[in-house]
């Protein structure tokens, strides 16, 4: 039976054809919560990997793309016997239920941050989540970053440092950098909080690939619900597909967070699809364009 945990896929079609998806979903960074959820779907239904790398081609999407990628370096879920692949109930769903990765014993869906990948054992967050703060602080780093690879004295490259230039190259950001500033040069150069002497705590550090959405696409989703979109279609599409962008847009826009710059958008049928454009254009927007009242 074909899976519907496609909980990655953002070429959302309502009735009519209405798509819903942010013009540059494609260009952001992987989301681990959701690369760890595949992963765990891929070990528990017998590594049968054609969906995902159809979506990874297909759909360019960077979560399959980096489960894909993973579970072909060999990486797997550690910890298995903590979850269970199963029909649970749904009120959307064709026959009330829907196929999930949930905690094993129960039809709580997880997150995916309860996945313990084999991977990990080789990374140390912190000082990957450092050498992050680092670049974003100060881009121009990235060279000199590479060139302390480079030169290791033979030794084998930091796997930390590896895999902070990685998914930097990838789009990872840390997304409270105001928190922190960055001091000194070379070897000597640190990330304190900000005004302090203090060190910069790794585990503080976050990364705007740690959420399970993209916030690209959750503005965009707000902005078409305030023009008159379906709240409904995205509140199936989250609960048939387990698609957490479109969870948070319902979340929040129940929640009475509003769209602080609508006048400057429309909705409107561009070659067949209903897209958020500027006013007076045709090209679909940004989410990012999009501002909130709790910004």
């Amino acid at each position: 039976m074909k899976s519907i945990l496609i909980s990655f896929t953002l070429t959302f079609v309502a009735a009519g054809g209405v798509s819903g998806q942010s013009a540059d979903w494609q260009n952001v960074v992987w989301r681990e919560p959701q690369v760890r959820y595949l992963l765990a779907d891929l070990c528990l239904n017998g590594g049968k990997t054609g969906l995902y790398r159809k979506y990874a081609v297909e759909e360019k999407d960077p979560d399959s793309r980096e489960a894909i990628r993973l579970w072909d370096a060999g990486v797997r879920v550690v910890n298995t016997n903590d979850l269970d692949r199963k029909w649970v109930p749904s009120q959307f769903a064709k026959d009330g239920k829907t196929m999930r990765i949930v905690l094993r014993g129960s039809d709580r869906t997880i997150t995916g941050n309860e996945v313990l990948l084999s991977s990990d054992f080789a990374i140390q967050q912190a000082t990957m989540r450092l050498v992050l703060a680092d670049l974003t602080l100060s881009p121009a780093r990235f060279s000199y970053w590479q060139q302390s690879l480079s030169s290791s004295g033979g030794k084998a490259p930091d796997p930390n440092v590896n895999e902070a230039l990685r998914r930097w190259n990838a789009g990872a950001r840390v997304s409270n950098a105001h928190w922190f500033e960055a001091r000194g040069e070379g070897k000597k150069r640190h990330v304190v909080y900000r005004g302090t002497d203090t060190p910069a705590d790794g585990a503080q550090i976050r990364l705007n690939c740690d959420l399970p959405y993209p916030e690209v696409n959750v503005r965009y989703f707000m902005a078409d619900m305030a023009l008159g979109g379906s709240r409904d279609f995205y509140w199936r599409t989250a609960e048939i597909a387990h698609e957490m962008g479109c969870l948070e847009a319902v979340l929040r826009h129940d929640a009475s967070v509003k769209v602080t710059n609508l006048d400057q958008f429309e909705r409107k049928k561009v070659d067949g699809k209903v897209l958020i454009t500027r006013k007076g254009s045709d090209e679909r927007i940004s989410g990012m364009l999009v501002k909130l009242s709790t910004d």
